[in-house]
């Protein structure tokens, strides 16, 4: 039993460490101790952005494809481009005929309304409820032939 617990504590230990150990692409560790012993008055900074537009880099990697960061690769010809961070909005457009705004101020329908304007309590046309009855009627009988069907296997 005290084997187990030891490697569960090494196992959570590893697990802990693991972070400051792993390095990400660009060579630095996931996680660096120097994060967690930032003054507070320093992360409020770092969230909040500036008013300077940032600088990112763009270049072609061997497959020819285009990668972007915010620190130039070494050893490639980057081109360093200047982008506005405080973009928050859209650009709108203008929709087809048919899909503007339309009117929502439809009347409400009030069942203890007792004139003829008022629907009745169903989405099915009236003069298709006996059929539609009948139909439920003949599902309910094929599922009733079903279950006979199946209890008179299982015997």
């Amino acid at each position: 039993m005290g084997i187990i617990i030891k490697l569960l504590l090494l196992a959570l230990v590893l697990a802990l460490a693991s972070p400051f150990i792993l390095k990400k692409p660009d060579g630095r560790p996931i996680l660096e101790i120097s994060e967690f012993l930032k003054p507070a008055s320093d992360i409020g900074k770092s969230v909040i952005s500036s008013d300077q537009p940032k600088s990112l880099y763009r270049w072609q990697d061997e497959k020819g494809n285009w990668q972007f960061s915010d620190h130039p690769p070494e050893g490639s010809n980057a081109q360093a481009m200047q982008v506005e961070d405080k973009i928050n909005s859209m650009k709108t457009i203008d929709l087809p005929e048919g899909y503007q705004n339309q009117s929502k101020e439809k009347p409400r329908f009030d069942p203890t309304q007792n004139d003829d304007t008022s629907l009745p309590l169903t989405t099915a046309p009236l003069d298709k409820v006996p059929e539609m009855l009948d139909q439920i009627k003949g599902f309910q009988e094929s599922l009733d032939n079903r279950q006979q069907q199946l209890e008179n296997i299982n015997r």
